[in-house]
């Protein structure tokens, strides 16, 4: 495992001259479980070419991307095959949708203290109405792809949020000034009364769309809590998740190589991108919010960083463990000429090796997806470093680039474990799990998943993705 950037990736030197379709077409496909249930992959960027995004809907988990240009070739494509699509919903309340904006009655904006409104800065009073409208805008923008497509395809909708009312540390200094929002904020903190009104806003909008879509799993940028309890001012820049969590099918955190994290480094000083995983988990398991679907990257060029992909995929298996059913491969600039270098000296393109990299770890829990959705993540014996209140849902090993999460099926004695090396060197972990006692699990950079069985007292373990490169097998 120490050739362990693109160990799972090695292609041949011609692939300097093949699309990212022949690369798809190429490569080792995942091996998914028949009838599983876990929810189509989807993604966030550029239009992709229409070869490569049916390529893959059909063999690499994923729902056909389609976002505001309805594409006549693959709706007539998810027609025909039942495909799942996932659609990226048009947002008419975002900066750019001024056609939308301009028609809006002044009451959406906040004003200063001489009455004047403050174009573009949106007030937490704002008229419900405006989210109704929102909400019909969006209904009608889907029922056009349902006649195209099939309403019964589209099971991913994604809304990339972003819009509307912002956070405090944007808004506070015009919200100050407004008379009518301080007399309706009163006695309540800024966090609670800004989280209560972005929650009841975009309420409207999610339960619109709900009546109409009731299949589909809404999926809203973001509802957060990486960085709850982080630092002082954590709440200036965020919303309470107890409010975001109604108006999302599933808790959607964004956790981002490079972006605000210390990427897999426990010693950084915005922590490692597992600690905010684990952060944002511990805020949904308060209130029974057992799964998700996240909003993940691996780095990209614009951004000048980029991830061990063989780390990237032991992060992923950890996420899965805690309970991810699927999630959103972004990646927020248009990628440059090349890649990164493989084993053999190939350029590989890394946006496309992330979305490969994902579809691996999700074909693999396909198999283990009775383990997700009837069980529970162990809470461990620590409080998590940031939110003190809450466990840490992993198991120390006395090292910090050790990690360990284990996921208790509720039915009989039995667990799925993981264990991941984050600085790639491979070890052995060994942790003190209850009802078991002491076990040794294998730590490697690209993880190592475990099922473990307590049977006549005899404990029973078995790796289940002994074969790095495609661990669905």
């Amino acid at each position: 495992m120490k050739k362990m950037l693109v160990c799972f990736l090695v292609l041949p030197m011609a692939l300097l001259a093949k699309t990212p379709y022949q690369f798809l077409q190429e490569a080792k496909k995942p091996e998914f479980r028949k009838g599983h249930t876990l929810l189509p992959l989807s993604r966030w960027g550029w239009e992709l070419a229409n070869d490569v995004r049916i390529e893959l809907a059909r063999n690499w988990g994923y729902g056909l991307e389609l976002n505001e240009r309805i594409d006549p070739e693959i709706c007539q494509i998810a027609s025909k095959e039942g495909l799942p699509i996932a659609i990226i919903i048009p947002r008419p309340l975002h900066r750019l949708g001024k056609g939308f904006l301009d028609g809006l009655a002044d009451q959406a904006f906040c004003r200063d203290e001489n009455g004047q409104v403050v174009k573009n800065v949106f007030s937490p009073e704002a008229p419900e109405i405006i989210f109704q409208k929102t909400g019909e805008f969006t209904v009608d923008f889907l029922n056009k792809l349902a006649e195209k497509a099939g309403k019964e395809n589209i099971k991913i909708i994604l809304n990339g949020g972003e819009y509307g009312l912002g956070v405090y540390g944007f808004g506070s200094k015009y919200w100050q000034k407004d008379p009518a929002i301080l007399k309706a904020k009163g006695e309540k903190s800024w966090f609670d009364y800004i989280s209560e009104k972005k929650a009841s806003q975009e309420r409207i909008i999610y339960q619109t769309v709900k009546k109409n879509f009731p299949a589909a799993a809404y999926i809203y940028y973001h509802t957060e809590g990486t960085h709850t309890n982080r630092y002082a001012g954590w709440w200036q820049w965020s919303y309470d998740y107890r409010q975001m969590r109604t108006i999302s099918d599933y808790p959607a955190t964004s956790i981002y190589y490079g972006h605000f994290t210390s990427d897999f480094d426990p010693k950084g000083a915005y922590g490692d991108m597992l600690t905010q995983a684990l952060n944002s988990v511990a805020q949904q398991l308060q209130f029974g919010d057992n799964l998700s679907y996240n909003w993940l990257n691996a780095g990209w060029e614009g951004n000048k960083k980029l991830a061990n992909l063989s780390l990237y995929m032991g992060y992923l298996k950890c996420y899965y463990t805690a309970g991810m059913i699927g999630g959103v491969a972004g990646y927020f600039s248009l990628p440059e000429k090349g890649g990164f270098k493989g084993d053999q000296g190939e350029e590989i393109p890394h946006w496309l090796a992330q979305m490969m990299v994902l579809s691996y770890v999700h074909g693999l829990f396909s198999h283990l997806e009775d383990y997700l959705r009837d069980g529970i993540l162990l809470p461990g014996p620590e409080k998590h470093r940031w939110s003190r209140n809450l466990p840490a849902y992993e198991f120390p090993t006395g090292d910090p680039y050790l990690r360990v999460l284990v996921r208790k099926h509720n039915q009989g004695q039995k667990w799925l474990a993981t264990a991941w090396a984050m600085d790639g060197k491979e070890r052995l972990a060994a942790v003190e799990i209850p009802e078991i006692g002491r076990v040794e699990l294998l730590a490697r950079g690209c993880g190592s998943v475990y099922l473990v069985a307590k049977k006549n007292d005899k404990l029973e373990k078995k790796q289940v993705d002994e074969n790095v490169v495609y661990p669905s097998q």
